[in-house]
């Protein structure tokens, strides 16, 4: 524990990322503690002795949480520092969310032991308090932390913002969390996914329609600016707004007024637009199917919102989150062995942390004990756990409930009316009257 070293650079592997050390100049050795965010202060890390950390009784500083192992850590130093080595633990050990074998510590340096977290402060010195996550905001590696930065700082601004980021990542949540941390807190936080609204009932979506404005219309319809006043609009997969409707949307950034479909009467707004995609914008935009100028407005502010595979330290804590969830929702434990959340941290996850909770829902959901890898992956280590994609549920009632049904959920999986279009084969049009027509 007491050598030389210092981390220099990072080199992955399949299971762990070690940081490789190389001797470094004798410096003052600092003062440092453990802030568990519990009761009774930092624990104070003493340079004279090695620490074991883990949940077993004869461990040094234990810590009683199913993540972490027995003999999980340990820490220790000389007069050049303190420096923590993994002891071969089963979920990993986390510097800012990088997993590591060993490295040295420093004032303000994240550690993440499996699920458990802890901040590496000076002692002597109050630690800095920190922020709570945003709601429904779960993790604490380093880029996931520099996101939530990012969004208070842009928060309190009036300027719109572009969320960018895969599929399941949370994009609606960060845009909630813009909303709940900035002064439009008490207004309405209106949501609208672009890519689930036939092509034909955007406009009335987005802007509303007056009584007899079209067939079928028989009673007003506010539109989610008017609904979203003095709040926050999110616009979801705005790359699947059509380019007819960019012009119209421009127009409303620019002017803050929008006229009902059938209407003549302009009505001001004052809204904030967030809106997100998981698509290459300036590859749209160069390819002519997104307006630049509207990219431009909308892309003021821009946060890109990282997938589960740049943050594997957060999937034990995730885990943990959901299984108090489904808990609560199921009536009876759900518990993860140690062998289990392994598995889930070194696997791939596709669809991001919506993926994550789907694979521990259907394992509660059938299985009573503790789940292991055999019940969260029954397919097996090198299938996909979201499951095949053509594998649709089956719903029940009359006809055209079952088609409409179908429909959407195809709709749903693709994650546009575009993109489902071509799974089905058939003209976009022909979805949207589908879904017209089923809706009537």
């Amino acid at each position: 524990m007491g050598g030389s070293h210092r981390p220099t650079r990072v080199q992955a592997s399949s299971e762990v990322t070690t940081l490789h050390l190389q001797p470094r100049s004798a410096a003052p050795a600092r003062a440092l503690a453990l802030d568990l965010d519990r009761a009774g202060g930092p624990v104070a890390l003493d340079p004279a002795r090695i620490i074991l950390v883990g949940s077993a009784p004869s461990a040094d500083l234990r810590i009683g949480d199913p993540t972490v192992s027995a003999r999980h850590a340990r820490i220790g130093g000389d007069a050049r520092g303190m420096m923590i080595e993994d002891l071969g633990s089963t979920n990993g050990t986390y510097v800012d969310g990088v997993r590591v074998q060993r490295a040295w510590l420093a004032p303000g340096v994240r550690l993440g032991l499996g699920g458990f977290q802890a901040t590496v402060v000076a002692q002597g010195v109050a630690p800095r308090p920190r922020l709570p996550n945003p709601p429904g905001m779960i993790g604490s590696s380093a880029v996931f932390q520099d996101m939530l930065a990012r969004l208070r700082k842009f928060a309190g601004l009036a300027q719109a913002v572009l969320l960018r980021g895969e599929t399941g990542t949370g994009k609606e949540l960060a845009a909630r969390a813009l909303h709940v941390e900035g002064p439009r807190a008490a207004g309405p936080f209106v949501a609208v996914n672009c890519g689930a609204i036939p092509e034909g009932l955007f406009e009335s979506e987005l802007f509303g329609h007056v009584r007899g404005a079209f067939t079928g219309a028989a009673r007003a319809h506010v539109g989610a600016f008017v609904r979203a006043h003095r709040g926050t609009l999110f616009l979801d997969e705005i790359a699947e707004l059509p380019l007819g409707l960019q012009a119209k949307l421009l127009r409303v950034l620019e002017t803050r007024r929008v006229v009902p479909v059938g209407g003549e009467q302009e009505q001001a707004i004052d809204v904030r637009v967030v809106s997100a995609t998981h698509q290459p914008m300036e590859r749209l935009v160069a390819e002519g199917r997104f307006r630049s100028d509207l990219y431009h407005r909308l892309g003021v502010l821009a946060v890109d919102v990282p997938g589960l595979a740049e943050r594997p330290g957060d999937i034990p804590e995730l885990l943990a989150h959901f299984a108090a969830e489904l808990a609560a929702e199921f009536g009876r434990p759900v518990r993860l062995t140690e062998q289990g959340l392994r598995a889930a941290v070194l696997r791939r996850f596709p669809g991001n942390i919506r993926e994550l909770r789907n694979v521990l829902l259907r394992a509660a959901a059938v299985h009573d004990g503790p789940l292991g890898p055999l019940e969260l992956f029954p397919a097996g280590p090198s299938a996909l756990a979201s499951g095949p994609a053509d594998a649709l549920p089956v719903p029940r009632g009359t006809y055209a409930a079952m088609h409409r049904r179908m429909l959407e959920l195809v709709v749903r999986e693709a994650g546009s009316i575009r993109k489902a279009a071509a799974q089905l084969d058939v003209p976009r049009s022909t979805l949207c009257a589908w879904l017209k027509d089923e809706a009537a």
